[in-house]
């Protein structure tokens, strides 16, 4: 009996691992649109036009976060802190992004100035790892995530203390039902 318990409870917490090491890779050449307008007013005005979804996130290279979701993610930019060509989004608490997700990279002083992905398929839990932006010329000056919102999606942490917590009581349970 207690080796099942123990097979359970190593079960639960590979799975709980193996959830959070997943991560999705982002580099040029696999957006949907790209632009070459500079200004964030500008950007607006042509996602506003083409796309229906509204801004979430939003993390400036040397600067705050913004958005409605600003406490649910983190951005590490990196290569140099002012010239970065790589950046990593994690999720880290809150509410998540749930559909129709979007990621704008930008720089604004090259061409393209912008790129645009389409993140269907992103739970909004996954790290987002992007790599290779303007390489040797150029640098993410801020990410941005576009789409809809959850109700509530709870953590693989949350999700493997209920289960365990269960198969306890189960567990108990059953024994205190032999006697």
């Amino acid at each position: 009996m207690k080796r099942h318990l123990l097979k359970l409870v190593v079960f639960f917490g590979v799975l709980a691992l193996a959830a959070q090491a997943q991560a999705l890779a982002i580099s040029p050449g696999g957006q949907i649109d790209e632009g070459d307008q500079t200004s964030q007013a500008e950007i607006n005005a042509y996602l506003a036009a083409t796309y229906d979804f509204d801004e979430l996130y939003k993390q400036d290279v040397g600067g705050g976060e913004s958005g409605s979701l600003a406490g649910s993610y983190e951005t590490t930019f990196s290569n140099t802190p002012t010239d970065p060509a790589d950046a990593l989004i994690e999720y880290v608490d809150g509410q998540p992004i749930a559909e129709d997700a979007f990621l704008l990279v930008k720089d604004g002083n090259q061409t393209p100035a912008w790129y645009l992905f389409d993140l269907s398929g992103w739970d909004g839990m996954e790290d987002l790892v992007l790599t290779g932006f303007w390489p040797n010329q150029g640098a993410i000056s801020h990410v941005s995530l576009y789409g809809g919102t959850s109700t509530t999606v709870p953590e693989p942490g949350t999700l493997l203390l209920l289960g365990s917590g269960l198969v306890g009581l189960a567990l108990y349970g059953r024994k205190s039902f032999k006697r």
